[in-house]
């Protein structure tokens, strides 16, 4: 078997490579702190740049959780269905490429009015925007190219192909920095182009259309049905981010950068361990529901879920309790100040009390699409973004940025609760009673190892990013020694999967 083909060992692949990603990505963000802190230009270009990168989001998010259950259940009545199926996306993914950009380029100043109104529209926001909207049709072919390429388990391809969007990005930093910021887009629009062609290559698309099968063969319909359904719930799962640019003028000035900031070190172990896990076992899983075999699958789910808490209780604690050392170790240097320091861990603070929640959610969801109850997940992600954009309204005037934070956390509560109720209600495909004795295990561990950090270091009283440093690496220790003495199985099965992955000819070890 191919190592990659394993969900242990895939998730590994995915890891390493997502941790190389997000190092570079942080290096960007550690970049714009420098040299543009929680500036209001920052904040347009964050403004300028969100609905487009929404956009491409959510076509990445569309293929993966429509294209890769559909592949499985083609390639599992023959072959060629799964390469007509392909050949059908890869042309329709151009098709609505070139029909979003004419709509963005058209309809791009009214797009603008909602986020920062009439007086803040200029030409460099015009044309950050418009740069934006380019990387459009590329990223939504990328993101069919990715899915093709992880259902045939190639999750390395698309993961070194990403590194050009941070790389050509921290190129253009360091050469313009504060010369204009419309050059940092230009080179994220550069970026992508080249991912998009080394997906190419390496997915070798074009080979597929040397095969002629009749368009008839592909009979299957129910999964292409849900596909509505599917773009709808990821529309509405990225309204996220439109809904704070739209406060722009409601909060303090530098308050959306802060959320940007803060929801950055936020996202960072997401895109790291659940995406990588989800991505490892979408496949996986899709496969093991199409031949019903139950026993096995809900056993890899409830490993997930564990490993999910194994690394995001530690996590969380961290964003908690030492969120102001973790923004300081980051961000704090040039033109990020103390002060900005201040507002992004308040920030950071209120954002992480949902961050194990809304990280197991990102395994759960995965089940809505392999079973086709997408109309039910459309319904949780609609009530969560009511919840989200209700107590935006409420609570922005007097917590002002912090209070659309507790929102969005609020709204991921939502999700959490929701999803878990009607998978096991519907499928009953999670092991409630063992899931939540680990989650006591791992957090009862969690505030030991907290408490002994805390004591060594109280009378230390100065701050300092090493001693910040040191004591979030000994928590990270003992927290994962703790688990040794207790020979927690989950732990050791990933360890074994790490020194598969490192040591593949002199290490055996039983597969996640």
């Amino acid at each position: 078997m191919n190592r990659t083909s394993s969900i242990g060992s895939a998730t590994i692949v995915l890891t390493v490579f997502g941790l190389i990603g997000k190092a570079t990505g942080f290096f960007r963000e550690v970049l714009f702190a420098n040299y543009f802190g929680i500036s209001r230009e920052y904040e347009l270009y964050l403004v300028a740049s969100v609905f487009p990168i929404t956009l491409n989001s959510i076509a990445l998010y569309i293929y993966q959780n429509y294209f890769i259950p559909a592949y499985s259940k083609r390639e599992n009545i023959g072959s060629e269905h799964a390469v007509i199926f392909s050949k059908k996306n890869f042309l329709n993914s151009i098709i609505i490429s070139v029909f979003l950009l004419i709509l963005l380029l058209l309809f791009r100043i009214p797009i603008l009015k909602i986020y920062i109104g009439d007086q803040l529209i200029t030409d460099k926001t015009q044309l950050l925007f418009i740069i934006f909207s380019c990387s459009v049709p590329l990223s939504i072919v990328s993101g069919f190219l990715i899915s093709y390429l992880q259902t045939r388990f190639d999750f390395k391809s698309p993961a070194m192909a990403s590194l050009s969007l941070n790389i050509f990005t921290i190129v253009a930093l360091i050469i313009f920095r504060e010369t204009d910021i419309t050059y940092i887009a230009l080179a994220y629009l550069v970026g992508i182009t080249v991912q998009t062609i080394l997906l190419i290559k390496a997915s070798h698309i074009l080979k597929l259309f040397q095969y002629k099968y009749p368009i008839a063969s592909d009979k299957i319909n129910s999964v292409s049905s849900s596909i509505i359904w599917i773009v709808l719930i990821e529309i509405v799962g990225q309204l996220y981010l439109i809904s704070d640019r739209y406060f722009l003028s409601r909060v303090d000035e530098g308050g959306i950068a802060a959320i940007n900031y803060a929801t950055t070190i936020f996202v960072l172990p997401i895109s790291i361990i659940t995406i990588s896990i989800s991505t490892a076992i979408l496949p996986k899983f899709s496969r093991l529901a199409a031949v019903n075999s139950y026993s096995e699958l809900r056993e890899k789910i409830t490993t997930a879920l564990v490993n999910i808490l194994l690394a995001f209780i530690p996590l969380t604690m961290i964003f908690i309790f030492w969120g102001k050392e973790v923004v300081r170790i980051i961000y704090e240097r040039g033109n990020f100040t103390t002060n900005s320091t201040e507002v992004t861990s308040d920030v950071l603070f209120y954002l992480s009390i949902s961050l194990v929640f809304y990280s197991i959610y990102g395994i759960i969801n995965k089940l809505f699409y392999i079973y086709e109850k997408v109309k039910t997940l459309l319904i949780i992600t609609l009530l969560g973004i009511v919840v989200k954009i209700f107590f935006n309204f409420v609570l922005v005037d007097s917590l002002k940025q912090n209070g659309l934070v507790i929102s969005t956390s609020l709204s991921y509560l939502l999700f959490f609760i929701s999803s878990v109720v009607v998978i096991q209600y519907q499928l009953k495909l999670i092991e409630l009673e063992k899931i939540a004795k680990r989650f006591i295990l791992y957090l009862s561990n969690g505030f030991f190892s907290f408490l002994i950090v805390r004591n060594l270091f109280i009378l230390v009283s100065f701050e300092s990013i090493l001693f910040d440093l040191i004591k979030i690496i000994l928590f990270l220790l003992l927290y994962s020694y703790s688990n040794q003495l207790l020979k927690d199985k989950y732990q050791l099965l990933f360890q074994n999967e790490l020194l598969r992955f490192l040591l593949p000819i002199k290490f055996s070890g039983k597969e996640i």
